[in-house]
């Protein structure tokens, strides 16, 4: 099924759409879950319920239209904190559901994060991509910092200067 872009995506917080932890427990879990030494769904839950939050980092932002999940991505803390310890925050997790593909939701879920982010203290933004060209994120503007091997994948990571961070989310406040 096709839908207009002219009807723009809706965006929650994943505390706020709890019934979604299951679809992106399996998301994540088929999408990275080989990766992880010892993963498993029941973990990657686990690991998901961690970003029930709306007004601290991390969190997972879910993307919906007309109420089905269309992807997610998440604002975390020290994605590759090993190989670069004074990055601090990171855009990861960054999924569209197979069926919603190549239709433009990647870049709008993306975009998101990037507008919010500022509104929690952050100023750069960090993302690691296995698109050594940069695909999707290249197009939207992010810059290369550096080309690395992480968990056996040559990978790209990439970085975008935000707003100076100094307007920050009011406690309690979910607006986006």
């Amino acid at each position: 099924m096709r839908y207009n872009l002219a009807m723009p995506i809706e965006f929650t917080f994943l505390a706020d759409r709890i019934d979604a932890i299951p679809i992106i427990s399996k998301w994540y879990f088929d999408e990275w879950g080989h990766l992880v030494q010892g993963a498993s769904i029941e973990r990657t839950r686990g690991r998901i319920e961690d970003y029930m939050n709306r007004d601290e980092i991390p969190f997972i932002l879910v993307a919906t239209k007309y109420n089905d999940l269309v992807g997610a991505a998440q604002l975390k803390y020290h994605e590759m904190a090993e190989m670069f310890p004074d990055k601090e925050h990171w855009l990861g997790g960054v999924y569209v559901a197979a069926s919603h593909r190549g239709q433009g939701y990647g870049s709008q879920i993306v975009e998101q994060i990037v507008k919010i982010a500022p509104r929690y203290g952050v100023e750069t933004l960090h993302l690691q991509t296995e698109a050594l060209d940069g695909g999707l994120y290249a197009r939207l503007g992010w810059t290369p910092y550096a080309q690395v091997t992480s968990r056996g994948l040559d990978v790209l990571v990439m970085e975008q200067q935000l707003a100076d961070g100094t307007f920050r989310l009011d406690r309690g406040q979910n607006t986006m």
